[in-house]
């Protein structure tokens, strides 16, 4: 087995913690210290030694009779006609990435002498007035965010009726392709990534803005071994003429309950999620497997929780509470709580 030597920089999820650079320790590292946080958040709601199973209320079944999802495995789409997408500036390079809303291309910016990632959307959605009027919020939104755990949007674009989004391109691999040929992540590893993830969705949070589709496909780790989220806010509503609250947005297995019912989403939707993707990243097994009966998806326990040390599976229990009552209220409250049970075991 190859050992990647994952490093990146991340500074401090909370205020008061100094800048450091730290590794992303995949197997064997040396003993490290986690920085203290004093003040920084609440404590940790959970913290006794047994696990316990957060107490949560049966949530109705959904009633969106036009469920919309991000698929979490790539679609080959023979139908794509790139070369409806060339143009006098950018030049294709490579298929980066097929998903349900359209491709992502890696290309050369011809002008800029630079290469960028295109998120060329589907004909259909481009031919979809309110889907394009959503997208166009939403990106302007997204636009304003400007951190180093965050890809960046340049623009957006048309061209022959369709519809492309310009973005930052991460030289690198996603979570998803590591843990495929990983498995599950050494702790300290597991720590550094979220400490990154939570510093991004702590600073998007403050300006109004959710990402609502964390996953391991949209978590990069580029060149230098930094962390990047990709599709920050920039799920698309397909509501082709019907009621948005009648659609929904996220991945199977990682949207939370209150996404899959349509409910109103705060910043506990992104701790249920980081959640999920914490625990796949511990266990190397997807949390919430199924998605063929998605009112009973979070039925069962995460998977491979129960072989987690016990206070680590407390914390990610808590955080993926079907409840989002008893949910932890921000990410940065899942990441000191997730700290003070880790810390012990990797000091």
């Amino acid at each position: 087995m190859t050992n990647i030597p994952f490093k990146s920089q991340v500074s401090a999820a909370t205020p008061g913690v100094q800048k450091a650079k730290t590794k992303f320790r995949v197997f064997s590292s040396p003993p490290r210290q986690v920085p203290a946080q004093p003040g920084a958040v609440p404590p940790a709601k959970i913290m006794s030694k047994t696990p316990l199973k957060p107490v949560s209320p049966v949530l109705p079944p959904p009633t969106n009779k036009g469920l919309k999802l991000f698929p979490s495995k790539k679609i080959r789409n023979p139908d794509l006609d790139i070369l409806s997408f060339s143009s006098n500036r950018y030049q294709i390079v490579n298929v980066i990435h097929e998903g349900g809303f359209g491709t992502v291309f890696k290309v050369l910016d011809k002008m800029l002498k630079m290469d960028v990632a295109i998120k060329l959307l589907k004909s259909d959605i481009s031919r979809n007035p309110e889907a394009i009027t959503q997208l166009k919020t939403e990106a302007a939104m997204s636009m304003k965010l400007s951190h180093e755990h965050i890809v960046r949007i340049h623009n957006i674009e048309s061209e022959k009726g369709r519809f492309f989004i310009v973005m930052e391109y991460v030289d690198g691999h996603s979570l998803r392709e590591i843990i495929d040929k990983m498995g599950a992540l050494s702790l300290p590893a597991v720590f550094d990534i979220t400490h990154a993830c939570t510093e991004a969705l702590t600073y998007a949070h403050k300006l109004g803005v959710l990402h609502r589709d964390i996953k391991p496909e949209n978590m990069m780790i580029n060149s230098r071994m930094r962390l990047k989220l990709v599709d920050f806010g920039l799920a698309i509503k397909m509501s082709r003429g019907r009621e948005t609250s009648d659609f929904i947005e996220g991945s199977p297995g990682y949207m939370s309950p209150e996404q899959l019912h349509g409910l109103p989403l705060d910043a506990k939707t992104d701790v249920f999620s980081l959640a999920a993707v914490v625990c796949e990243l511990m266990t190397g097994k997807r949390a919430f497997p199924g998605t063929a009966r998605l009112k009973h998806m979070y039925d069962n326990e995460p998977v491979g929780i129960e072989n987690l040390p016990p206070g680590v599976a407390q914390v990610i229990q808590c955080g993926l509470s079907r409840d989002a009552a008893s949910r932890y209220e921000t990410p940065a409250q899942f990441f000191e709580a997730l700290g003070q049970v880790i810390g012990p075991l990797i000091s």
